[in-house]
């Protein structure tokens, strides 16, 4: 069974306040998933070979099973912008189911491929401020 660590960080009033009004808006489910995205938005934008114990924390190239659910507007510049991230990651999408309700589009999509790639693949979908809902599940 794979267990996550638990770790206990210290903030400033200003952060927990917003951390909290993020949770409590809805844009995500619980503070550990909001701490663990951002921690995943951080991880595809740095160079992971230019920190002294890289070998330490460099990503496993381990492949999985990803879930993602994706609800976004009926909007051309929202659906392009899905379709532009989709199209660069053709390779490991293996399933793609499409739903229209009311002015949304509810996407269902299955990722097979190795978890760096998927990280990138989720931060990159989850900066579409238009996006409604975003939830994705790593299978295995």
């Amino acid at each position: 069974m794979f267990t996550i660590p638990i770790i206990s960080i210290s903030i400033n009033e200003q952060l927990r306040k917003f951390i909290n009004k993020l949770v409590s808006k809805n844009r995500y489910e619980n503070k550990s998933k909001l701490i663990r995205d951002a921690l995943l938005r951080l991880m595809s934008t740095i160079d992971v070979s230019s920190i002294e114990t890289a070998s330490e924390i460099t990503p496993s190239s381990k492949s999985i099973i990803g879930n993602l659910i994706i609800v976004a507007p009926l909007d051309s510049n929202v659906q392009r912008k899905l379709n532009k991230i989709e199209s660069e990651y053709n390779a490991q999408i293996v399933s793609k189911n499409q739903h229209f309700q009311g002015e949304n589009s509810i996407n269902f999509l299955i990722f097979e491929g190795e978890i760096q790639t998927f990280q990138k693949f989720v931060v990159e979908i989850n900066g579409i401020k238009e996006i409604r809902n975003f939830r994705y599940l790593i299978i295995n």
